[in-house]
């Protein structure tokens, strides 16, 4: 199992796979910001237990990147018609945690081993969001919870692509 998570198929395998269940309603907006998650799979070692991480992905502002000054400019290296005026970026950063534990904690990241399975879980996730009327917090499922982050990298991409197939630069 350790080799499939060096393995560029295995890990593009579990970005397609995982399913962001919720959305935030909120839009990714100019300026520095929070974006909550929870995320959730089965456990590594037990088909009827769940892991369950929930933290906070930190959204830099918006920057604008252009040609330094004095030196060669994007256009002379790569030519003209193939660059934009303006390069957009945004920085997203989350903690991660390399050794398995049954239970974490601190102000960005949660994670913890829940013995009920999968479906249940998701079902209890949902319901305590659609309770508290939480409209912030996206919810995805991953089909491998050893390597979460590419669950992650999934889930930022699809609050990217929302953003923009509206037209809106963040």
């Amino acid at each position: 199992m350790e080799n499939n998570y060096s393995n560029s198929h295995y890990l593009k395998k579990i970005f397609n796979e995982t399913e962001v269940l919720k959305k935030p309603i909120h839009r990714v907006i100019s300026g520095y910001h929070h974006l909550p998650y929870i995320l959730i799979g089965t456990s590594f070692d037990n088909l009827s237990r769940t892991t369950e991480i929930r933290g906070i992905i930190h959204v830099s502002p918006r920057m604008i990147i252009r040609p330094g000054e004095g030196g060669q400019t994007y256009g002379e290296i790569f030519g003209e018609e193939n660059i934009e005026p303006a390069i957009v970026a945004r920085i997203f950063g989350f903690l991660y945690l390399r050794e398995r534990t049954t239970k974490f904690a601190c102000d960005d990241l949660s994670i913890q081993e829940l013995h009920i399975p999968l479906p249940e879980v998701a079902d209890r996730v949902m319901d305590e969001l659609a309770r508290r009327e939480c409209i912030d917090t996206g919810v995805i499922r991953s089909p491998d919870i050893g390597v979460y982050p590419v669950s992650i990298d999934r889930y930022i991409k699809e609050m990217l692509d929302k953003e923009l197939s509206t037209g809106t630069i963040m």
